[in-house]
């Protein structure tokens, strides 16, 4: 049976068309303040408005990154036509509202086109995950207005529930600017540990296996999925059992192998941890092989060590992400070190 609204014999929409309509408002110049609280404290009580809100949004900007592709400019109109036609004939009916269909024959076509703009993104579509690509770096707002900076090639999957904010990071590097609930933590998983804050901001690496923890404001816990990995604090012996949290503050930083051991830096260096926020990369005594590996994750021009030996070379330096040019350059002029340039997506650095 359909639902009916008490002032109105019109369906009532779903949350898809709710969100969406919404959405479009909130673009409006007529969104107030109040409009604003009340939009909050929507999003912070319904988790279901929540993920659909969250799902108009995601696809919003997707349609902003393919808004010039042949499919999607065709689809859209097929969409403002359809919406075009279901006002006219809600105009015929008596009794009609005129703003109110408006905004949902305007959320009607924002949602066809956003399900076409799912379709074609080039890595589709799956629920509550946010994605970087190559050199590609973006800001999400979560529905409790905690922001999320995903570098290049970062994945990660959130989840809220009713006592607590998930964020599952899957692949590359994210800072988390929390905001302050104390009854519903704030936990990123990453490569078997699990950080737990409440309002704070903190940069968490996770490539190759490997997390990389560094605090730039408050504190978080570290916990363990395995007890039986420790961590070990520079100058002091390995902690017997790690089902104590790890607790880090300002200014110090975690660093978990792929083996599982775990570092306590009660120094953190966070200016290189947070460097790719600036755009730029930092790198103090690595590997050449780290600096390559780190430095691809931003250019379409990709660096090639063919030599071990030179793969394990210790370079240091301040780059621009996307300069793999700069950097082959940089490594001639301090390494001993050959750049071949084969073709414009490949440079090769090999032993003089």
């Amino acid at each position: 049976m359909t639902k009916t609204s008490p002032s109105s014999d019109t369906p009532t929409p779903d949350l898809e068309e709710q969100a969406a309509e919404l959405f479009l408002r909130r673009r409006d110049a007529s969104w107030s303040e109040s409009d604003q609280v009340a939009l909050d404290s929507r999003l912070a009580d319904g988790r279901e408005f929540a993920d659909a809100y969250g799902r108009v949004q995601d696809s919003w900007e997707a349609v902003g990154r393919h808004a010039t592709s042949p499919e999607l400019m065709a689809l859209r109109e097929q969409a403002i036509a359809r919406a075009r036609q279901a006002s006219a004939r809600r105009w015929s009916m008596p009794g009609a509202r005129s703003r109110g269909f408006r905004a949902w024959a305007s959320a009607a076509a924002v949602l066809a086109v956003c399900g076409i703009a799912w379709q074609i993104s080039p890595y589709g579509y799956e629920p509550n995950t946010y994605k970087t690509g190559l050199g590609e770096q973006k800001i999400v707002e979560l529905p409790d207005h905690s922001h999320i900076a995903l570098d290049a090639r970062t994945r990660l999957r959130v989840h809220f529930t009713a006592d607590a904010r998930i964020v599952e990071l899957l692949d590359g590097q994210a800072q988390f600017s929390v905001a302050k609930d104390p009854a519903r933590p704030f936990k990123v998983e990453a490569g078997g540990r699990t950080i737990i804050a409440v309002g704070t901001v903190f940069d968490v690496e996770y490539v190759d296996q490997q997390v990389s923890v560094a605090m730039v404001e408050g504190r978080v816990a570290v916990l363990s999925e395995d007890p039986m990995k420790s961590a070990k604090l520079p100058g002091a012996d390995t902690r017997s059992s790690s089902s104590v949290p790890i607790e880090l503050s300002a200014g110090e930083a975690l660093q978990v192998r792929a083996d599982g051991a775990a570092t306590v830096l009660p120094k953190a260096d966070l200016e290189a941890a947070t460097a790719w926020r600036q755009g730029k990369v930092i790198f103090r005594d690595r590997t050449l092989a780290e600096a390559v590996h780190r430095l691809n994750r931003y250019s379409h021009t990709q660096v090639v060590v063919d030599d071990p030996a030179l793969a394990q070379m210790r370079v240091s330096g301040v780059f621009e992400s996307g300069d793999a040019q700069a950097f082959a350059e940089a490594m001639q002029a301090y390494l001993p070190v050959i750049a071949d340039s084969l073709n414009s997506s490949v440079i090769h650095l090999r032993m003089k």
